[in-house]
């Protein structure tokens, strides 16, 4: 969590980092582009390096950036840095229904948060299993998704990148829940006692939107394209 000067003013701006982790093939990407954009692809390019998207909000009337690391191929080498992680204030981690292991790697990605970050940190961690518009395909049993909530403690959301399913309940919760374990109600003019609902998240209209972009691209070389809901 940070404080930044908003440019021209002498107010303070809000900002939340988060990160999603998640293997490669879930729909990570698919899914922040869905969130920050509300677009979505079928196919895009795997690349290796940190994408960075900003999305703009007003909670309680009070603005907000929120700054979302996409992992964009490096958890296929495990190179997520340990900086990536401890400036996260929040972690989405996902896996996709219809392949089984995908649900299998979110012991691994749970390990990884606890060695970068430490068992006891106030971090905001949420469970997503993207995909749930493959209703044909999918594979995991609810008593495996179960047993992965119950042992860690997290709260899950079943998503559709491709159907916008639950996209932006996922991350209002996220949100909420950072709000909440870093202390921060009276930020938003609540007591430390308010509901969770109090807690009001609009987007900030007539903002322009910037991506940072850090991905590495090698030249001369065509990348495959991977499906991604």
């Amino acid at each position: 969590m940070t404080l930044q000067m908003k440019n021209g003013s002498v107010g303070t701006t809000l900002s939340f980092k988060f990160l999603a982790l998640g293997d490669s093939k879930i729909g990570k990407t698919s899914l922040l582009e869905r969130y920050v954009y509300n677009t979505f692809k079928q196919n895009y390019l795997v690349t290796i390096g940190m994408d960075i998207r900003i999305k703009r909000l007003k909670i309680n009337n009070k603005d907000i950036d929120i700054f979302i690391s996409d992992t964009a191929g490096q958890e296929r080498f495990h190179s997520i840095s340990k900086m990536s992680y401890n400036g996260a204030d929040g972690i989405l981690i996902g896996f996709a229904l219809n392949d089984p292991t995908t649900l299998n790697s979110i012991n691994y990605w749970i390990d990884q948060i606890y060695k970068n970050k430490g068992k006891d940190s106030n971090v905001s961690l949420v469970l997503f299993g993207n995909k749930c518009d493959d209703k044909e395909n999918i594979k995991i049993k609810e008593d495996d998704i179960t047993d992965i909530k119950l042992t860690y403690g997290l709260t899950y959301f079943e998503t559709s990148a491709k159907e916008n399913i639950n996209i932006t309940n996922l991350f209002n919760y996220l949100i909420k829940m950072t709000i909440i374990n870093r202390g921060l109600m009276k930020e938003f003019g609540l007591n430390e006692g308010s509901s969770i609902d109090e807690i009001i998240i609009k987007e900030r209209e007539n903002e322009t939107v910037f991506e940072y972009d850090n991905r590495i691209k090698k030249k001369k070389k065509k990348k495959k394209k991977k499906f991604c809901s």
